[in-house]
């Protein structure tokens, strides 16, 4: 293996760890003595505190396509900060963050969605693991660069269509932040 793809490699064994753990948490069937990540000589990964307790881990690409597809999502930083995001099924997004929209693109790469705009932060693209609770809301896990895991984002609500009515065209007048 090469070190290139050694982060990469690192990330989607922590990431499938991850989902085992929260699959296995919520299910009422699970066994007592199911395997952990200690038994099969990996240190067991931590899973954000605010992660709903009953969310899915979506990292089949048709799946988060399926879900993201012509839905606007209403959400919130684990910061406060309030965001609209609109998406195309061809890729395209508008993102809405204190007072500006930024025109963009999505994707999915690796059983994570990701995203960036040409005119924020550089362009640099940002992936997250979509988890989608019972009732529908999703919730975006990033991971720090300690590779540790945290929820980045929450819905508040989802739409379907451009609910916000975000434009979709042009660079956006704002500075880059």
């Amino acid at each position: 293996m090469t070190d290139r793809f050694a982060p990469t490699l690192r990330r989607l064994s922590y990431l499938a760890v991850l989902a085992q753990m929260l699959a296995a948490a919520a299910s009422p069937l699970a066994p007592a003595f199911a395997e952990t990540p200690d038994d099969l000589g990996q240190p067991a990964p931590e899973v954000p505190g605010n992660l709903a307790p009953d969310a899915v881990a979506i990292t089949d690409a048709t799946e988060i396509k399926k879900k993201l597809n012509e839905l606007t999502i209403y959400g919130r930083y684990y910061d406060g900060e309030d965001w609209i995001e609109y998406h195309l099924a061809d890729g395209r997004t508008a993102y809405f963050e204190k007072g500006c929209t930024y025109p963009g693109k999505w994707w999915v790469d690796q059983g994570e969605v990701c995203y960036a705009y040409p005119n924020y932060r550089d362009g640099a693209p940002n992936c997250f693991v979509m988890f989608i609770r019972p009732d529908g809301g999703i919730q975006f896990v990033a991971f720090g660069a300690d590779n540790a895991p945290y929820v980045a984002s929450s819905s508040t609500r989802t739409a379907p269509g451009n609910d916000a009515h975000l434009p979709l065209n042009g660079v956006s007048p704002c500075l880059s932040v």
